[in-house]
């Protein structure tokens, strides 16, 4: 098994085990030659969580007990230019900007380090998930590079920390205790997709899912069941699937949902005992999100594709496209066709309906 399917199964364990997120950490720093990593999620209420490498543990400490006053701008500038992916300090600051920034200034220079980089993961229920890596002093800055290896990467890391998010950042120590603890529609699967075991939140999504002979799932939607189906199936296979993340339009009756399929490896097993992997569905909860910003959690779109999506749902053709990203109009098909493929459709009228109906279903007056 090569590096990627090896650091791929790590990440899936953590999500599982929040406990091994250091060595996970541990290893993504190495990937783009950091010093320290860290992953820190933060609710609607602002109250963060973290997990980071030993080396960054003192400095992330420091920052969560007297920086939560310190607003970070690379978060927002990081959504609006590289919504999709890994970005560095220097792709979204001056080098004036960081010399001046309260942050740099108070945290991360007095610990040591230099140079940050990193991508923020907004989930559709309004929380946001952050991955955060440093240099020390006297290293030279991240390269677009490290960025881009990061990045092969990044889909996994936002569907295993979307679910170490909703554990708290701890391991529960049974099955029945980690599917509480989720708090969102859960169901553990077996082999062949079998349901081991389902909270009720749910439960209570019937009828837009329900359950087959054997213990399976159907969806009422024939293409996100069939989409859902092949991610099921993929879970068998130590082989990287196309898909684990659908989208399920909104209804009359029903938001918008995404439906995650998270694959259990190793120990997690443990837990998840005679299980495959998990079903986490996500309602789209976030008032007036701006799209692309969700868009690689929902559909594992590159960087590349998620600038394609969002020019499709805001009205523009290829060839608009093309000149607006200064693309030819053939690379821009490719990448367009790329996005149907994942998101499950065949048009790029059916492609801007689904974009827009991922948002969440505007309340009736009265």
């Amino acid at each position: 098994m090569n590096t990627l399917e090896t650091l791929v199964d790590d990440i899936y364990e953590a999500a599982a085990i929040p406990e091994l997120w250091p060595g996970v950490l541990e290893r993504l720093a190495a990937v783009a030659r950091a010093d320290a990593a860290t992953i820190l999620s933060v609710d609607r209420d602002g109250y963060g969580r973290y997990a980071a490498t030993p080396s960054y543990e003192l400095a992330y400490g420091d920052f969560i007990a007297n920086g939560r006053a310190h607003a970070n701008v690379r978060f927002g500038r990081g959504l609006e230019l590289f919504p999709a992916a890994f970005s560095t300090d220097l792709e979204l600051c001056s080098p004036a900007e960081l010399a001046a920034d309260p942050i740099y200034v108070d945290f991360v220079h007095p610990h040591g380090f230099a140079w940050t980089a990193g991508t923020a993961i907004p989930t559709p229920t309004g929380d946001l998930i952050v991955f955060d890596l440093a240099r020390r002093m006297g290293s030279d800055p991240f390269e677009r590079a490290a960025m881009a290896r990061l990045d092969s990467y990044r889909p996994h890391l936002a569907r295993a920390a979307l679910l170490s998010h909703r554990l708290g950042l701890k391991s529960a120590s049974n099955q029945a205790a980690a599917l509480q603890l989720v708090g969102l529609p859960c169901a553990v699967l077996g082999r062949s997709g079998r349901v081991l075991a389902l909270n009720q939140m749910f439960e209570d999504l019937a009828p837009r899912i329900a359950f087959t002979a054997f213990d399976g799932l159907r969806f009422d939607d024939p293409e996100v069941d069939s989409l859902v189906s092949a991610a099921i199936a993929d879970l068998r296979y130590e082989a990287r699937p196309v898909l684990r993340s659908i989208p399920v339009r909104s209804t009359e009756t029903g938001s918008a949902l995404v439906v995650h399929l998270v694959p259990i490896r190793r120990s997690a097993g443990d837990i998840f005992t005679r299980a495959e992997g998990l079903v986490v569905v996500t309602p789209v909860t976030m008032p007036e999100a701006p799209l692309t910003h969700i868009l690689t959690g929902l559909f594992d779109l590159t960087p590349a594709e998620a600038k394609v999506a969002r020019g499709i749902a805001s009205g523009l053709n290829v060839e608009s496209l093309a000149g607006t990203l200064n693309l030819s109009p053939a690379t821009v098909r490719n990448q367009l066709n790329a996005v149907l493929s994942k998101t499950g459709t065949r048009r790029q009228a059916e492609l801007t309906l689904l974009l827009s109906a991922t948002r969440p279903m505007p309340e009736k007056a009265g």
